[in-house]
This record gives structure tokens, sequence and C-alpha cells, in this order.
């Protein structure tokens, strides 16, 4: 095994970041506002259980996926951190206020006034909300870092902490939403916006590396620098 205690928190809060509990409160809320606490409760499992499902699919299938497309690992680390930087700028420099697309989709579904509940549960409740495109890339990549069956189990064991973050967060979309002041959601998600873009950086730098690594340019340039 090769991926280490650390490695695996970083990876874990890389995804916890991404989520965002105190942004997913906010369009949670909105779009539950009108289900019934049973329905709330019962879609919240259920997203928790689909989070874990889909994820657990880009572990174990990802990487054969990139073989398949003949993209490497580098590209991939960096294709990663550009993601969390994408995230987490906004959540950074706007806090709660950031205009993300996953909250604009739940202003839409609130504004076609569905009341068809299991038809949110994928769209937007799990999709944008709750799984965007740049936590994919971010599994896939830690896949590819951490390639053998123990690291695959111990990233499937960090998904498998984050599917009851995620149910509970809907739980308390509707009690704590209300509770929570405007300056308190501003500042819990410029938090974690401070975390993504701590953690792109430090997954742009690795990917860059290992790209100009991979170049014979590249290894003259490193041979040099190490000198």
């Amino acid at each position: 095994m090769t991926i280490t205690a650390t490695q695996t928190v970083v990876v874990f809060v890389s995804l916890l970041a991404m989520f965002s509990p105190p942004a997913t409160l906010g369009a949670a809320a909105a779009i539950l506002s009108g289900a019934p606490r049973a329905v709330q409760r019962r879609l919240a499992w259920e997203i928790g259980r689909n989070y874990a499902l889909v994820l657990l699919l880009a572990i174990w299938l990802g990487r054969y996926l990139l073989l398949l497309l003949g993209i490497s690992s580098g590209a991939l680390t960096a294709t990663g951190g550009a993601a969390l930087l994408y995230q987490g700028l906004p959540l950074m420099t706007r806090g709660a206020k950031s205009p993300e697309p996953r909250l604009e989709a739940s202003k839409d579904s609130v504004a076609a006034g569905s009341s068809n509940w299991d038809q949110l549960a994928v769209v937007p409740l799990l999709f944008p909300v709750t799984i965007g495109g740049g936590t994919i890339a971010v599994v896939i990549a830690a896949a590819e870092r951490y390639p053998t069956l123990p690291d695959l189990g111990v990233l499937s064991g960090v998904i498998l902490a984050m599917a009851p973050v995620v149910a509970l967060t809907f739980l308390a979309a509707g009690p704590v939403s209300g509770r929570l002041s405007t300056g308190a959601q501003d500042v819990l998600a410029r938090f974690s916006g401070i975390v993504l873009v701590a953690l792109a950086t430090q997954l742009l730098v690795e990917g860059l590396t290992g790209l100009v690594a991979a170049t014979p340019l590249g290894v003259a340039i490193l041979g040099a620098l190490h000198r």
C-alpha cells in the first residue's frame, strides 16, 4: 500500500470541501422546502447511497477508461487541480454569495414547482448539487495516483465515510439552514473555498511537474535543477 494516513485525510478533506456542506444546505433547503419530513429523510439517505455508488464506480473503473483514452496521470492530476481551483475561487472570494451553477439549478427546480420528489433526487440533488465533474475528476486522479488494490480499498473507505456526511447534510438542510445566519454561512463557505484553493495549488504543481517530467526537455531541466 502506497497511500499514507496523511494522504488519505487529504482525499477526504478534498471531497468534503468540494461537497461544501454550507453551500449544499442552502441549495437543498430551497429545493426541498415543500417536501414532507419523511420524504426529506428518505431522499437524504438515497442521495448518500447514490453518491457512494457513483464515486466507487469512478475509483474502480475510471483508471481503465483513462488507459483506453491514453490520458496520463499527470494530466489528470492537473485537471483535478484546475477543477478544484474553479470551484474554490468563487467560494473563497464571494463566500455564500458565490453564484454556483448548482445553486442556479436549485432555483430552476423550485421555479418549476415539481412535486415529484423522487425525480429531484437525481437531478439536481445528486447532479450537480452533490456531485460535479470536478469531484469525479479528483476521485479518478486519486485512483490513478494510488492504483494498488489496498490503496483502492482505502479510497473506497473514504467514499463510504463521505456517504453519511452527505446524507446528514441533506437531513439537516431544513432545520439548520433556517437557524444559520447569513454571516455564518458566508464564513463557512469561505473556509471551504480556502481549503479547495490550497488543495488545488498542490494538485496543479504535482500534475504539471509530472507532465514536464514525462518529456525529454523536462527531464533535462529537472535534472539540472537537482544538481
